[in-house]
């Protein structure tokens, strides 16, 4: 058996099981749990590319099409979080942090510095404990005199602001609604909310599903301009996060990066970012350069209100 033989059998198993995932990743919106698959869209897409390359080196016409139709596919769904990217503007009127510093936390002075440093003028926390809250939040009430917090209930969220707001709550979490916490504010035009979340766990796809539902449905009914920021739990490709993008008119503000594994591990998917309406504009974006004790990388968002 001559060795391009051999690579033409390889390369045949190599379309058919990226062919494969491309299928079940597809079918995400009838079988949640698949929705992992979307996750790694990177992944599927570089991996796709080796295929091609393999299919073309081993020849067979039909392998090689079937090899560039994988990749094409792959490189059209890795397109699609482009369509609710945020528009970019030059100068910022506003900086939003968001932070899951991991409920385990045992470093909540460097959360602090790093608050402190970053200097953002709202500041959403997650898998904020009782321990934690009293650890993180009094030390910064001369920065941040404005807390609304549900960290000790079902909810574990924290927002901290430099200015006063105008109303603010939270809710707890349930089988059918993410916990969130929200301040609105008065903006220069019509006010602006900001709503600090924590989804249901990728391995938690159902009710994933009921919480991004429950989400679109609130922001259709909102009259104000809105913002969500968090730890979605869902990447830029997940067929969910992209669903509730065109369902709630909203903008993500974050693609092309990784927020976790922190710590220990070198992060590979972007599980938090920032979503908002059209007119909230995207002037930068950061990662912290440290995990600061969590599994999670802090993002801070400059953005512009029209």
């Amino acid at each position: 058996m001559t060795l391009r033989r051999v690579a033409g059998y390889v390369a045949a198993l190599a379309v058919a099981a990226a062919l494969l995932a491309t299928a079940l990743g597809a079918m995400a919106g009838h079988f949640p749990y698949l929705e992992l698959i979307n996750h790694f869209r990177w992944v599927l897409l570089g991996g796709s590319a080796i295929v091609a390359l393999a299919a073309f080196w081993a020849g067979g016409r039909v392998l090689v099409r079937l090899g560039i139709v994988v990749l094409a596919v792959n490189a059209l769904l890795a397109a699609v979080p482009l369509m609710s990217q945020a528009s970019s503007a030059a100068r910022p009127t506003l900086r939003v942090t968001t932070f899951n510093v991991w409920i385990g936390n045992r470093e909540p002075h460097a959360v602090v510095n790093f608050l402190r440093e970053e200097d953002a003028d709202v500041v959403v926390l997650q898998e904020v404990g009782s321990r934690l809250e009293q650890e993180i939040v009094p030390p910064l009430k001369d920065k941040y005199p404005h807390v609304m917090s549900c960290a000790r209930r079902n909810c574990g969220l924290v927002l901290l602001s430099k200015t006063a707001w105008l109303d603010a709550g939270f809710s707890d979490r349930t089988r059918a609604s993410p916990p969130i916490v929200w301040a609105r504010f008065a903006g220069s035009g019509k006010p602006y909310v900001i709503t600090g979340l924590h989804l249901a766990y990728p391995f938690q796809p159902e009710m994933q599903v009921d919480h991004i539902d429950w989400l679109a449905d609130r922001l259709r009914k909102a009259q104000d301009t809105q913002m969500l920021v968090g730890d979605f739990n869902l990447t830029p490709f997940s067929l969910k996060l992209n669903s509730l993008a065109f369902k709630a008119n909203l903008r993500r503000h974050a693609t092309l990066g990784a927020s976790w594994p922190a710590g220990r591990f070198m992060p590979v998917v972007l599980l938090d970012n920032l979503l908002a309406n059209p007119e909230v504009k995207a002037v930068n974006v950061r990662y912290g350069a440290a995990s600061y004790g969590s599994d999670h990388y802090p993002l801070t968002f400059d953005i512009a209100l029209d």
